[in-house]
């Protein structure tokens, strides 16, 4: 494996593509370094997706403005052929770069304020189909795992990234009669869209998902954990539906990945924001090619896998106890929720009677979900 050279200490930066929530309140005592480029994404068959935008110093407030939303993207192939990228906001960009000849190299290049960037020509990786995607739970009380399990070829490369896309539907503890939908006052109605009482959420991978099958004999991944969600979490409440995407990568891509990977491990675990920036990308300015850049561009193809889990046949699900605080009153007035039992009015507030109020939850049905209700 291949040494993984710092930049000069103590330069140490936010990655705008690997923050997430939950972050508590650190400030060491180092200078901090803002406006690094960085670069994420894949040249691969179909529909390539890339990220621009600057790092953000450890001490420093994020101001939405991260996202490089000027660039001129385009990808290019060896033989002279360009497929342009079209921005989508926030510093996201697509390419519309069809099937990747396997017998052609590609690379990345774009452009910012009259400076041109190109990461290296790479001829495509054909990655090999995921066998299986699975969910295990050893004991009450424990989380719920998600394994991914593939076989390749043993001349084919034996690094592996994977992401996964999410989407589940629960429903809030209680059932409320009446609430304000859209600022107004709505009877409930279980067999259209007008309650609060059936959701959908949406999530996806947050942190980089990687792995190796060199030291083994063979080129096979069996039951790897790419996530463990909660047994009390919404996911898991009624029907969750997941899709793996694996794509297998070259050495070099998976040492500056895994070197990433353990940078934000070091320094204060997974879900940390701080990372020492590191020089072995392959991604370059060409008039500076020592501006220090953050980001590989991988080329490769990527498989699928997707899949249902059914609470009612997993039991995986442990419902947690939620405390709803609820009142028999004559007068609905400020209260968001009630409902008539015995020709009493309830009122209530909060998470208990609406669905919408649950982490990523809305009322955005997928047009693909098998369930029949709104």
């Amino acid at each position: 494996m291949k040494t993984i050279k710092h930049l000069p200490p103590p330069l140490v930066i936010v990655l705008f593509f690997a923050l997430v929530a939950c972050v508590t309140e650190f400030r060491p005592d180092i200078v901090a370094v803002r406006g690094i480029l960085v670069v994420d994404g894949m040249i691969t068959t179909g529909e390539s997706r890339f990220t621009l935008s600057r790092s953000v110093g450890i001490n420093d407030t994020l101001l939405g403005d991260e996202g490089v939303t000027n660039a001129e993207v385009w990808v290019e192939r060896d033989d002279g052929p360009t497929f342009p990228a079209r921005h989508e906001g926030g510093g996201r960009y697509l390419a519309l770069t069809g099937e990747l000849d396997p017998a052609r190299a590609y690379r990345l290049a774009f452009r910012i304020d009259g400076e041109t960037y190109h990461s290296t020509f790479l001829q495509p990786i054909q990655t090999a189909p995921i066998d299986s995607v699975s969910f295990t739970k050893a004991e009450r009380g424990a989380p719920v795992r998600l394994h991914v399990s593939t076989h390749a070829e043993p001349d084919a490369p034996r690094f592996y990234r994977w992401s996964y896309r999410e989407t589940w539907e629960f429903h809030a503890p209680r059932l409320a009669n009446y609430g304000f939908i859209d600022n107004v006052g709505t009877r409930f109605n279980l067999n259209s869209s007008r309650n609060t009482y059936y959701c959908w959420g949406r999530d996806s991978s947050k942190i980089l998902l990687l792995g190796s099958t060199a030291d083994l004999s063979e080129n096979r991944v069996s039951q790897h954990v790419l996530a463990e969600i909660p047994c009390d979490d919404d996911k898991m409440m009624t029907l969750y539906h997941v899709e793996v995407a694996q794509t297998q990568i070259r050495e070099e891509a998976y040492d500056y990945f895994r070197f990433l990977q353990d940078e934000i491990e070091r320094t204060a675990g997974l879900f940390s924001p701080i990372l020492s920036a590191g020089d072995n990308g392959n991604i370059f300015n060409d008039t500076r090619p020592d501006e220090p850049i953050i980001g590989f561009i991988e080329v490769a193809t990527s498989t699928t896998f997707a899949r249902y889990l059914d609470n009612a046949e997993s039991r995986f699900y442990e419902d947690p106890y939620m405390p709803c605080m609820v009142g028999v009153s004559k007068d609905t007035t400020g209260f968001h929720y009630w409902y008539n039992i015995d020709e009493r009015i309830y009122v209530v507030e909060g998470a208990c009677v609406d669905c919408r109020l649950h982490y990523n939850a809305s009322k955005n049905k997928p047009e693909w979900w098998p369930t029949d209700h709104l």
